[in-house]
This record gives structure tokens, sequence and C-alpha cells, in this order.
């Protein structure tokens, strides 16, 4: 577990935005903006985060989205009594029922939440490494 970490943190020097794992994954509600396929079922699903920076999320899910998508995503982050809501968000990757996505477009409050939600977990895994 501590060589995953440690892998995470150098690779974390190389990123515009270091991510963050999560603790405790939490719900997030996605919803199709635009897809790239013809013909596909409208609505919303489910997601558990797993990783989140500023600028986007690992997501698992068993929504059908392929890479190109756009969504819109709802984040319930822990301990927040409003949830941060991202306006537009591509997807990047799918692998099995994993995906990755990048924020497009969101509101300056749901910017300010993720920057003070993922900082106070940066804060937690730095103090958590081994000396």
């Amino acid at each position: 577990m501590q060589q995953v970490s440690h892998r995470s943190s150098i690779l974390n020097r190389y990123r515009r935005h270091p991510r963050v794992r999560i603790p405790a994954p939490f719900v997030c509600v996605l919803s199709q903006r635009h897809s790239l396929r013809w013909l596909r079922k409208t609505g919303s699903d489910l997601g558990v985060v797993y990783d989140l920076s500023i600028s986007g999320a690992r997501v698992s899910t068993e929504a059908e989205i392929v890479p190109g998508d756009e969504v819109t995503l709802t984040l319930r982050l822990p301990k927040q009594i409003n949830p941060a809501d991202i306006a537009v968000a591509t997807v990047r990757w799918t692998k099995d029922q994993f995906c990755g996505l990048a924020f497009k477009q969101l509101s300056p409050v749901a910017q300010n939440q993720l920057r003070k939600y993922v900082s106070i977990l940066s804060e937690k895994n730095i103090s958590m490494l081994p000396s």
C-alpha cells in the first residue's frame, strides 16, 4: 500500500492539478449532456468517486459512456451542505466500470469547494506518509 501511495505522489509532481485518493469514496450523479452515439438512453446514473482533483475525477459507474461523451456531474462532497455541480465534464477514458472525467465548465463556487476539499485531503495524505 505504501508503494502505491509513493507512486501516486511521484506521478502527482507532473500533473498540473494533483489528484488525491478519496479515503471514503462518495456518490455522484452523472447526467448525459452530449453523446458521440446516435441512440442513447437519457437520464441520470449514479457513480462513486475514487480519485479527485480540481480538474477531474476517476469514477466508477454503470453508465453507458464512451470517451468523448459530455456529462454533467453532481458531487456530494463529504461534510459539505451543498453539492459541487460540474456543468460540463468530458469522458477521457473508460476501463471496465471506471472512467476518467475532465472538468470543462464549473462555477467559481464549485471550483472553490473542490479546491478546499482536495487541499484538506492532500494535507492529510502528506501527514500520513512515512518519513
